[in-house]
């Protein structure tokens, strides 16, 4: 039931989108985290001990033998050579320190992990026998918490081809994932990954595809391992060849994602400093570390609810190790990994394969780390956090959208949301997020965001949220506004603008509300009208359509960063009263009709009515509009509806009362427009009243 695909969130060079994610996140690249590996011949080691390890030796990571050979027979550790004859069958050795060591090394805070060393110069045995060997013994640690299974591979290069050495590997592999669903990691030396890389070119490709994490082994000063550039240097530094097939094109120059540099390192933590350790160092910080945690995988086979503890992973009771005959007794308490719901460090994997699922979120308050969706998710109530931000240490997106995700009534956060190519988010509900990236593609349809109903935009952590296209492909990604004007509302932050938009907007239009400031950007190419009700919207080298209706409130600011030309639109209105034809802009701006829910250089050319001669702005042409036609000749007001003589009150506009007399709007149909201009080669015109709207008086 999983998907025979590893996942692949932080090796370099593979997410073409990183760049961008980054750019948007945390640019930083963070201090290379520290670790250790340990086994039986570390002794007991006490709890004070792994508590100094971490918080006085900085080691956040540890590595922990929990299993040797296969599931068969018995190995003395202290007769490697078998000079007793007491090494039998597939050499069985199960660490008696393990499930000690994996528990008080989590307790004092680091991330840890169990490996397994193999003995293929054991001919008899095989890969999988050997991964059955440490599902018995570790397969509880085997879960969201944990850092992933590793292969130690440094054994049999004189007893196995090196075709029979791959497949050793990858049957290992295999077994594991098809039990767990996970893809271990394999430590070897650049003797073995060399050895490795004289296997078929096929079974290469397939070591690096089933094993695609690699912990390397190579230590350039044994006796001063103090002075090895750790958090700069690479394997490589001292020995080229080091990577075996692990950097062969396209992968990148230094794949390593841990490397142990030393076994004679000393640390205060480990008895006063007087014994020798392995010492690792991560090719990245914290986050990078957390990016080889087990994920949280669906293992439910149906659709189901994310409360349901027995669709994941992580919610599975874990199976205690075996106690097998003749092996030493286990050391200290047994303690087994709790059962739970993924949570706020876990990288959450939606990817099942040969069903359909739709995973959805009911209720509650939840947090992950990371969210990858190749199933569709239904958040249908409730409200979910995705917590990482995207750095050079861990650069993939908070959310990958790989399948169709609905927010249909919850509540989204994530830092960076990426919707792949023909994939769509769609949105009814609360979304927080700092940037939302559509993927193009080459042919229809691309990433799309689909508005479904009434929204609420709010950007992270008081910065400004965006939201664009990416790849520069022939088809960009696109937002849908959907079939009705829904409200979006933007929160109000910290930024000036607090959601901005670069992605191309299909037809339709919004009511645009809320306390914070939309930004439109030319390239979104928006033609449909504006409804702003409250708080700002910018249009930001955007013009609008020649029949765009825009309508402002009391209490709305709309910002007109445009070409220094007027911005030619259908119909304005403010505070529900329809302005005349005319030209419009902010309070200073020489427009011939200025109002204070107006800023910016540019100017609106308003050249159609709702109902020409409806002078009191009722819906009908009556003896009203009379009275106010000719209190306005007295007064100098402006008159709404106004066709024929922009901020001039005349007989004309007497005319337009009268060939109107009697008309509704609903008789009306189609709004009254301005007059073709009369000998001028330009007609400006711009009709106002209401609330902060003026005639600008002649200079």
């Amino acid at each position: 039931m999983f998907r025979d695909a590893p996942l692949r969130l932080f090796v370099p060079g593979l997410l073409i989108v990183c760049q961008v994610l980054v750019a948007a996140g945390e640019a930083t690249a963070q201090s290379r985290a520290l670790g250790l590996d340990v086994s039986a011949w570390q002794g007991n080691i006490s709890t004070s001990s792994w508590n100094t390890l971490h918080n006085v030796n900085d080691r956040d990571f540890v590595f922990i033998r929990s299993t040797r050979g296969g599931t068969t027979g018995y190995y003395n550790q202290n007769d490697p050579n078998n000079n007793l004859g007491g090494n039998t069958l597939s050499q069985r050795y199960d660490d008696p320190y393990f499930a000690q060591n994996i528990t008080r090394a989590t307790n004092a805070g680091m991330l840890a992990g169990s490996y397994h060393f193999a003995r293929p110069d054991i001919v008899a045995n095989t890969g999988a026998d050997e991964a059955d060997h440490m599902l018995q013994m570790a397969g509880a640690w085997m879960r969201p918490g944990y850092l992933l299974p590793v292969l130690d591979l440094e054994a049999g290069v004189s007893d196995r081809s090196n075709n029979d050495m791959a497949q050793f590997a990858v049957d290992f592999s295999n077994r594991i994932h098809e039990v767990t669903g996970l893809r271990p990691m394999i430590y070897t030396s650049g003797n073995y990954a060399n050895y490795l890389q004289g296997a078929s070119s096929a079974l290469q490709d397939e070591v690096v595809e089933t094993l695609p994490y690699l912990w390397s082994a190579r230590w350039p000063n044994q006796s001063n391992p103090d002075a090895i550039p750790i958090q700069t240097g690479h394997p490589k530094d001292s020995y080229s060849p080091i990577y075996g097939p692990w950097d062969d094109s396209p992968n990148p120059t230094h794949p390593w994602s841990f490397w142990q540099y030393a076994s004679t390192g000393r640390l205060s933590g480990y008895n006063n400093g007087n014994s020798n350790l392995d010492l690792n160092v991560a090719q990245g910080g914290v986050e990078f570390l957390k990016d080889h945690l087990a994920p949280a995988l669906w293992t439910g086979g149906d659709s189901g609810e994310w409360t349901d503890l027995a669709n994941w992973n992580s919610g599975q009771t874990p199976t205690a190790p075996v106690s097998v005959r003749g092996q030493a007794a286990r050391v200290g308490t047994l303690t087994l990994p709790e059962v739970r719901l993924p949570g706020a460090d876990d990288t959450v994997l939606l990817d099942v394969a040969d069903a359909a699922v739709t995973v959805t979120l009911s209720s509650g308050a939840h947090s992950v780390r990371r969210l990858i969706a190749r199933e569709p998710l239904n958040l249908a109530d409730g409200s979910l956090t995705i917590g990482v931000v995207p750095s050079n240490d861990s650069p993939a997106a908070s959310l990958v959208v790989g399948a169709p995700v609905a927010v249909a009534g919850g509540e989204l956060s994530a830092h960076t949301i990426e919707v792949e190519s023909q994939q769509q988010l769609s949105v009814v509900g609360d979304l927080t997020f700092a940037s939302l990236q559509l993927a193009s593609s080459t042919s229809a349809p691309p990433a799309s965001l689909a508005i479904e109903g009434d929204i609420v935009l709010s950007p992270l952590a008081d910065g400004e949220a965006v939201i664009e296209s990416f790849g520069g492909l022939s088809h960009p990604g696109v937002i849908d506004p959907g079939g009705s004007a829904y409200h979006w509302q933007v929160t109000d932050g910290a930024a000036e603008t607090d959601v901005r938009i670069r992605a191309a907007i299909a037809t339709g239009s919004f009511i645009k509300t809320g306390d914070g400031t939309l930004s439109l950007e030319g390239t979104t190419g928006y033609s449909g009208d504006l409804d702003v009700r409250s708080g700002g919207l910018r249009l930001d080298g955007l013009l609008l359509g020649n029949q765009a209706e825009v309508s402002l409130a009391t209490g709305s600011l709309l910002t007109l960063n445009q070409p220094a030309s007027a911005d030619a639109i259908g119909r304005l209105t403010i505070d529900g009263v329809p302005m005349g034809v005319g030209e419009y802009g902010a309070i200073g701006s020489g427009a011939l009709f200025e109002s204070a829910l107006l800023a910016g250089p540019g100017r609106l050319l308003v050249t159609e009515v709702a109902l020409a001669g409806d002078y009191n702005a009722d819906g009908v042409v009556d003896a009203a509009d009379y009275a106010a036609w000719r209190q306005a000749a007295t007064t100098g007001a402006v008159l709404p509806n106004e066709t024929t003589t922009p901020g001039q009150v005349t007989s004309e506009d007497y005319d337009a009362w009268r060939a109107n007399f009697g008309a509704t709007l609903t008789s009306a149909g189609a709004a009254s427009a301005i007059p073709s201009p009369a000998g001028s080669a330009l007609v400006a015109a711009l009709g106002c009243a209401a609330s902060g709207t003026r005639r600008r008086r002649p200079r």
